[in-house]
């Protein structure tokens, strides 16, 4: 016969053991994918959900979610973009100003302070410096002149131009100067319809593809090393749970006996 005291002793077995094995299965977040909504991007390394152990991300590719279930970046200094998409096959992302005039937020961008940079089209696309002016009369079309509506209010239109125009080629006057920017794409204007950014290809390559990232603990670099892909939900729980019952079934048998 079984006793109280045995049964009590099984029963906090069984108790800890379950438990034990849960803790395995879940310690590390860094397995599971997250996201902002069903229909929002699927973040996961080098991509890292605020909330989330920093070992799940490489720095600078923290993600966070608004209000509305949207997924934000924040680039230095103080710049935020939607995230639209992302491709980890081809290291690039699709990004979106919130308020679709990215030109209001580009004094601010500095993707040298990044791990991002724009994604040109082809070989022949550059990357180029630009003055903003707000004007009082509107200006005729000129090469290396970009205008923006965004900015623009109906009697006072903003340009953005080229720093390689000459000035006999474009005409500035009545206009009045803003500030500078750097390294952008041309034409400016079609940013705030959204944009791609890529990172380094040889950020966590070393993985098989069945395989996934996560920093290394006590680095002073940031160094990346592989982890295992997790069972799934139901298979997960069938093979933690299966060891858990025959173990408890032996515990009872040996009792009896």
């Amino acid at each position: 016969m079984i006793s109280g005291v045995s049964l009590r002793m099984m029963f906090f077995l069984f108790l800890f053991v379950t438990i034990s094995l849960d803790v395995a299965v879940s310690q590390d977040d860094c397995l599971v994918s997250s996201s902002c909504s069903h229909k929002g991007p699927l973040i996961r390394f080098p991509f890292r959900l605020k909330g989330k152990p920093d070992r799940c991300g490489y720095p600078g590719f923290e993600l966070s979610c608004t209000e509305k279930n949207e997924t934000i970046l924040e680039l230095p200094h103080s710049v935020k973009v939607l995230v639209k998409n992302i491709s980890y096959e081809s290291h690039e992302m699709m990004v979106q100003d919130p308020e679709k005039c990215l030109p209001r937020q580009l004094q601010n961008v500095s993707l040298s302070a990044s791990p991002f940079n724009f994604k040109l089209s082809n070989q022949w696309e550059a990357l180029y410096d630009f003055t903003f002016f707000n004007c009082s009369s509107k200006k005729r079309e000129m090469s290396y002149v970009d205008p923006i509506p965004c900015l623009s209010l109906p009697d006072y239109p903003v340009y953005a131009v080229m720093s390689t125009a000459s000035i006999r080629d474009v005409d500035l006057s009545s206009c009045q100067k803003m500030y500078n920017i750097s390294a952008v794409p041309y034409p400016i204007s079609v940013l705030s319809k959204g944009f791609s950014l890529n990172w380094s290809s040889e950020i966590c390559r070393n993985c098989e593809e069945s395989m996934k990232c996560r920093l290394k603990s006590n680095s002073k670099e940031p160094e990346t090393e592989c982890i295992g892909e997790p069972a799934t939900g139901a298979g997960k729980k069938v093979m933690t749970a299966g060891p858990i019952i025959g173990f408890f079934l032996l515990l009872v048998a040996v009792s009896v006996l």
